[in-house]
């Protein structure tokens, strides 16, 4: 199916919500979900800020908290033996 624009994409996803019962979710949320599994999944912050197109490292450090394994594997990275 090819859609006449963004306009169209909109008023589609607005009436699937419709018709699924889903209330009070925007389409930016997909991008949001997108981003938070992505950095759940250990993507780092310069991988998501450039799939989702962030003209800077500070948009996307928002989702940082997500992934506090990163910081757990950068302190194991020491030598303590």
């Amino acid at each position: 199916m090819v859609f006449g624009g963004v306009k169209d994409v909109k008023r589609g996803f607005t009436h699937a919500c419709q018709m699924a019962g889903i209330e009070d979710f925007r389409f930016h949320d997909l991008r949001h979900t997108f981003a938070s599994w992505l950095m759940q999944a250990g993507a780092a912050l310069v991988e998501v800020r450039d799939l989702l197109g962030h003209a800077s490292i500070e948009m996307t450090e928002r989702y940082a908290h997500l992934a506090p394994e990163r910081l757990r594997g950068a302190v194991a990275r020491l030598d303590w033996a």
